[in-house]
């Protein structure tokens, strides 16, 4: 079945580019038909992204909060060490917060990229990790 084309240049002109914009609004939008709530692309500080452990949430500004029921309050990862007298420098995490996938912990997470990163306490710092069998 043959489509029919317009026999006017001008016609012809005004199809490429409502099927071109069609295509390029589609493909700006990752390939979906609705596009994402504004609160999905710039989400609230803090908006929880990803829960870790027992009482353990990341936050849309990259913050580790540790929630204490023994205190009845939320801290961040850094003073709930200090509570337990260690002085720890876990916050800022060594990427941005858009690029983890996994937390299992609050020392532990994989990247979107595969990457693997440990925070060592027992030298204050994060390491990424070598993938394993390497």
């Amino acid at each position: 079945m043959r489509l029919p084309i317009p026999d006017r240049p001008w016609a012809l002109l005004a199809l490429l580019i409502l099927v071109a914009g069609g295509v390029l609004l589609f493909a700006s939008r990752g390939g979906r038909l609705e596009p994402e709530p504004a609160w999905a692309q710039n989400p609230p500080a803090n908006t929880v992204v990803i829960t870790y452990g027992v009482g353990g949430v990341l936050t849309a500004d990259g913050t580790l909060w540790q929630y204490r029921p023994d205190l009845a309050r939320w801290m961040t990862i850094d003073e709930a060490f200090k509570e337990e007298g260690r002085a720890t420098k876990v916050l800022p995490l060594p990427v941005p917060v858009d690029q983890i996938v996994e937390l299992e912990t609050w020392g532990f997470f994989r990247t979107k990229s595969g990457d693997l990163w440990l925070y060592e306490i027992s030298i204050d710092t994060w390491k990424k990790l070598s993938p394993p069998g390497r």
